[in-house]
């Protein structure tokens, strides 16, 4: 009874820590306004600061309600967008590797990316005008 108890009352609090995670109605995370990378491994955050310095990499950009850009982002990070998978993230790299996108509409030319996938993901993502070579 009591490992019940317990399990609970683990469940209960990872529900409250994750719904303090989320995402503000004005699109700022909730506790955390400048959210900045304070440690990094292979290229993604792993420890993260909230008093300012360098931006965050990698899916914990999701996590902070900040938005991917698909010309820079790697197929691993890339899979953390829902619908997206290893096979997809290879081919958006691919993709950008024959010609940048310069704009998340633009990842509809990637086989298997309709308008369902890029309708879930499009809020997700943002090009960067300058780097996609407009």
């Amino acid at each position: 009874m009591a490992a019940h108890a317990t399990a609970r009352a683990a469940l209960a609090l990872s529900a409250l820590l994750f719904a303090l995670a989320l995402p503000g109605d004005d699109g700022e995370p909730v506790g955390c306004p400048a959210p900045a990378e304070q440690a990094a491994d292979a290229g993604h955050t792993r420890a993260v600061s909230c008093a300012g310095g360098a931006p965050l990499r990698g899916p914990a950009r999701l996590l902070y309600g900040l938005r991917l850009d698909p010309n820079r982002a790697d197929a691993a990070t890339l899979e953390a967008l829902p619908g997206i998978g290893a096979t997809r993230a290879e081919a958006i790299v691919a993709g950008r590797a024959e010609r940048p996108y310069r704009s998340v509409a633009e990842l509809g030319r990637v086989p298997g990316i309709g308008p369902a996938t890029l309708s879930r993901i499009a809020p997700l993502l943002e090009v960067n005008a300058v780097e996609a070579g407009r």
